[in-house]
């Protein structure tokens, strides 16, 4: 992209803004990580100052910096600028339909949500049965440990982007089962990745079980997940293993295949 490409300025332009929106359009499905240098040379900008609309950018959570390659890519705040933007998300239009189906299958509450920081974001809901002491709506958020949604994002970072976000969360309890412990919470996300799936076993409330699965795109990043939420007299531990987790981990496998991403 080069300078001559950009609309011409005009007395009304801020340019640390333009600056700021001019990075945003670089990425791309195809190019889903840019390090400084790239930046610089695309845009023939001075380094000095990209860096300073790149750090404020970050500061802002408009973009997030992975630690072991210091690449940047955009932050889930580019997707919540408000909740026209959510609905605008083509991962949430392109789920819709595999949701209401697999809510429809299960009659079972189905969610997608996104991770933002330490918290899950919920991006869209389907609902079926009523939830035990939880009401959630779409923009509600939660603390990642406690929820299964949030425990498969989480497992889809890094390590080191796991590790400092426990250096600065506490995990606090919501039930007896929660998990509370450092140790513990690897633990459990390592399984995750194993399995591909996690399990919600009264953490977040009692009488509540949940299971969900990664959504992954063409970068095969986890971008969201997809959950099955219901009363754990609905949600027996035969229904889950023989009937809701099968049924959750096809429809997340479908949703992440229409986004682009393939295995391997």
């Amino acid at each position: 992209m080069k300078q001559d490409d950009f609309p011409p300025k005009s007395r009304y332009n801020i340019e640390s803004l333009a600056r700021g929106l001019e990075i945003l359009s670089l990425f791309s499905a195809g190019r889903p990580y840019l390090s400084l240098s790239q930046i610089v040379e695309l845009l023939s900008l001075n380094k000095s100052t990209a860096y300073r609309v790149l750090s404020t950018m970050q500061a802002m959570g408009y973009l997030e910096q992975d630690q072991t390659t210091r690449q940047y890519r955009p932050g889930l705040k580019v997707l919540q600028l408000g909740f026209t933007a959510i609905n605008a998300l083509e991962f949430r239009q392109v789920a819709r339909p595999y949701l209401e189906k697999l809510s429809q299958e299960l009659g079972e509450t189905v969610s997608l949500a996104a991770l933002d920081g330490f918290r899950t974001i919920y991006v869209d809901r389907v609902r079926n049965q009523s939830i035990v002491g939880v009401t959630l709506e779409v923009g509600s958020s939660l603390p990642a440990h406690c929820n299964a949604l949030g425990k498969v994002l989480l497992a889809g970072l890094p390590t080191d982007d796991v590790n400092n976000l426990l250096a600065t969360h506490e995990l606090n309890a919501f039930t007896p089962k929660t998990l509370t412990t450092k140790k513990s919470l690897l633990a459990e996300l390592q399984k995750i990745r194993n399995q591909g799936y996690a399990v919600d076993d009264e953490e977040l409330a009692l009488g509540l079980r949940a299971a969900s699965a990664p959504v992954c795109d063409l970068s095969k990043r986890t971008v969201a997940a997809v959950n099955v939420t219901g009363t754990t007299l609905r949600i027996t531990y035969k229904r889950l293993t023989d009937e809701v987790i099968p049924a959750l981990i096809k429809t997340a496998s479908q949703i992440s295949t229409s986004l682009g991403y393939s295995p391997g």
